[in-house]
């Protein structure tokens, strides 16, 4: 006779603690972001609880210490009502995402001028600002060439 999954026993609801939320990860990647990127911390929000699953115990001791910053910075990113935190320990809370190599773009001296062209008659000193870096950055892409 084979023995039965574990996975039988346990409740729907209580694996959703195991899920990953990318709108607070996005949140707290300010506080988070190496452990995030590592792969070695996972983060979600189940009612009013903050769950950080770590996959060593320094990286839990340290969100145990940052626990006031980061239920305050969720409350700031609008997580309302999230008003304690638990810490999970696992071997890998989940493996890292495959980061994509960042792709050298070029934009083409007409391009360039318009945007610089457009920047010197826009009335709105942010966006003028914007144009002008893009059209400088889009100038030092072509010169590093």
């Amino acid at each position: 006779m084979t023995p039965q999954r574990i996975t039988r026993f346990i409740a729907r609801d209580w694996s959703e603690y195991s899920n990953r939320d990318r709108r607070v990860e996005r949140a707290l990647e300010g506080l988070t972001g190496e452990a995030l990127k590592a792969g070695r911390l996972a983060l979600s929000v189940r009612d009013d609880t903050l769950v950080a699953i770590c996959a060593e115990r320094g990286l839990a001791t340290e969100m145990r210490f940052q626990q006031r910053e980061l239920l305050k910075t969720l409350a700031a990113a609008g997580f309302e009502g999230v008003t304690q935190m638990r810490i999970r320990l696992s071997q890998t809370p989940r493996a890292p995402e495959p980061v994509a190599p960042l792709e050298r773009r070029e934009i083409p001296d007409a391009a360039r001028r318009i945007l610089a062209d457009t920047a010197a008659r826009v009335t709105d000193p942010a966006l003028a600002g914007a144009l002008e870096r893009l059209a400088r950055a889009a100038r030092r892409s072509a010169q590093d060439n």
